[in-house]
């Protein structure tokens, strides 16, 4: 899976000082086999292929040294590598806002299914960078691969959604009175948490019904204003 060889480069990126010294690491990495016999992969084929995905996403300079990036991703591999994927842009627009727009319109959204509706939006992405991109965020638990090989963003429980919607909170910009612009509020949520409108619509309107005294909702004529009442 691409998502173990490109850890596996970066580990090994960390202790190598050269590109000869990078693929000997790899030649001995259990990622780099394949097969029900672990039959070695070749490394002249396969792992310069990685080496060069890796330095497209910035994890690895053209003299095949960890990036800041690559640095920061050996500590936290889960966050960074899902943000790197999310923000690829293809003609100006970021795979995240794609791959949420296409999720909220397929009912069985199956890789070919995403790449038709990602070739709607005039992004002639291939098949196999779908699924490499795809298969990534699954792995670092952005998105759920579910039977039949269909995906989807992750559900949020609703004492997961109380957390976020109160954390965020906390941290936005409020009026003297503690009122938050709401729109703008639900948009930031949606962005950074990979949620449908439509889920956290459903979720906002469950927590308002378990904890009717925990949101309120002011409107004027231009805006809705949200206050949290802990």
């Amino acid at each position: 899976m691409t998502y173990e060889k490109i850890k596996a480069i970066l580990e090994a990126a960390e202790k190598a000082n050269s590109f000869k010294e990078l693929i000997d690491y790899l030649t001995n990495n259990p990622a780099f086999r394949l097969g029900k016999n672990k039959r070695k992969v070749s490394i002249k084929n396969l792992g310069k292929q990685y080496i060069n995905k890796c330095i497209k996403l910035g994890l690895l300079d053209e003299n095949y040294r960890l990036t800041e990036l690559g640095k920061n991703a050996l500590q936290n591999y889960d966050e960074i590598i899902s943000k790197i994927i999310l923000n690829l842009e293809y003609k100006g627009l970021k795979f995240q806002d794609l791959l949420l727009r296409s999720l909220s319109a397929i009912k069985i959204p199956t890789v070919d299914e995403i790449r038709e509706k990602f070739l709607d939006f005039g992004i002639n992405i291939s098949i196999n960078e779908l699924r490499l991109n795809l298969n990534i965020l699954a792995k670092s638990g952005i998105l759920q691969r579910n039977r039949k090989y269909t995906y989807s963003f992750k559900r949020y429980t609703l004492d997961e959604f109380e957390k976020i919607i109160e954390n965020e909170y906390d941290s936005a910009d409020k009026d003297i009175s503690g009122l938050v612009w709401f729109e703008n509020f639900k948009s930031k949520i949606i962005k950074n948490y990979n949620m449908s409108e439509e889920q956290f619509d459903e979720l906002f309107k469950e927590l308002k019904q378990k904890k009717p005294g925990l949101l309120g909702l002011q409107r004027s004529r231009t805006k809705t204003w949200l206050i949290i009442r802990k």
